[in-house]
């Protein structure tokens, strides 16, 4: 979930100390980071990592499962095909901490309560996942990213040892209730998100899935044991969010809610227009059913040409029709087939389905696609009075 910047990292990962068998002194211990969310979307969830601190060799490096390289060949392709790799890093914790004090980001530090074997064994493991030929794996948003790593190396280190009761999680969210908690509805981050993700996250979150969030991993971490003794010897906060730099979010005209609006009450007016005059505009209609076309194939590539877990079983189909892009051009003709009218009520019927989908909670959609959901009902109604 941290962006990798490459002058921050490889300018000074090149400093001499950096072994790969450095030898830890007794006085060292490990603790867990938790990063709160910053303004870009891919901090917004927050972030997690280990640090060791050796305090007789004033040796203090943060091990990072979450880097990735954007420049790297084919990135965007990777990432929309759900083949992203990301890396751990080891990062000298000074530097880890500016690249957070410049974000005006929290970071909190929970020690963990671990004997000096054990801390000698989880050292030697991380060691050996930071180098080259370990350190990468393939990044899943919600099953395998920055934070379920810090709670499966801990498992893999220590197997059978801790135990996180469930009590501390007092609420019935869903995956995609933890995303919009994160990401506001009233932004086109969130439109994109759940116009992408399906039905598949829409069930209540397990403990454990909760934990995909950093700030879940902290909470769980508090409440646990390893070999029934408490995990986290102490809690602290190691930086606070200076409110004086904080944004503040509000109203903006160039939100989903007020673009987006804007857009359907001026499709509602040329259906009135059209209403009135008896006629219809083709390219207004080219134009719906394109883009709800091109939306729909979308949806459906992500579903089944691509390795996401998350995004299969995706009820946007409902209203983002794919064969609305072929049926774009039909309508765009002087002559249309007969059963054009037939078409708009299954297009309607699908509507009223993905209402009857939300309302009983199988999916939830985009709240700020609201408008064009209601515009497209409308206009459909219209096109099958108008075809008759």
């Amino acid at each position: 979930m941290q962006k990798k910047i490459n002058c921050y990292l490889f300018l000074f990962l090149s400093w001499a100390t950096f072994s790969q068998n450095i030898p830890y002194s007794d006085n060292t211990i490990i603790s867990v980071l938790t990063c709160g969310p910053g303004d870009e979307l891919y901090s917004k969830f927050g972030h997690s990592a280990f640090r060791i601190q050796d305090f007789n060799k004033h040796y203090d490096v943060v091990y990072n499962y979450g880097v990735f390289d954007f420049t790297k060949p084919n990135f965007y392709t990777n990432f929309a095909k759900g083949k992203l790799f990301y890396k751990l890093d080891k990062t000298p914790y000074n530097y880890f901490l500016r690249q957070y004090q410049y974000e005006n980001r929290e970071v909190k530090k929970q020690v963990l309560n671990l004997s000096f074997e054990q801390r000698k064994k989880l050292i030697l493991f991380l060691e050996n996942n930071a180098k080259p030929e370990n350190a990468t794996y393939q990044y899943d948003f919600f099953y395998n990213n920055c934070a379920t790593k810090i709670r499966a190396v801990l498992d893999e280190v220590f197997p059978n040892q801790i135990v996180i009761k469930d009590n501390h999680i007092t609420t019935s969210y869903t995956m995609r209730d933890l995303i919009n908690n994160n990401v506001p509805n009233n932004t086109w981050s969130n439109v994109g998100i759940n116009i992408a993700l399906g039905s598949i996250i829409d069930v209540k979150a397990t403990t454990d899935e909760y934990q995909f969030l950093p700030k879940y991993i902290f909470e769980a971490f508090n409440n646990a044991t390893i070999n029934s003794i408490p995990l986290i010897k102490e809690a602290s906060t190691i930086l606070a969010i200076d409110n004086s730099r904080a944004n503040k979010q509000g109203f903006s005209i160039l939100s989903p809610y007020c673009i987006l609006s804007i857009i359907s009450l001026l499709i509602i007016w040329i259906t009135y227009y059209d209403y009135k005059k008896k006629k219809r505009n083709k390219i207004l209609d080219f134009i719906i059913l394109l883009t709800t076309g091109v939306t729909g194939v979308f949806s459906l590539l992500l579903w089944f040409a691509t390795d996401h877990t998350t995004t299969i079983n995706n009820l946007n189909i409902l209203w983002a029709f794919a064969p609305n892009l072929v049926i774009a051009f039909v309508v765009l003709s002087k002559n249309t087939p007969k059963w054009i009218s037939n078409y708009f009520k299954f297009l309607i019927s699908l509507l009223i389905s993905l209402i009857l989908v939300w309302i009983f909670k199988i999916e939830a959609f985009a709240y700020g696609m609201t408008p064009i959901f209601i515009v497209l009902g409308v206009r459909y109604i219209y096109l099958i009075k108008y075809f008759k």
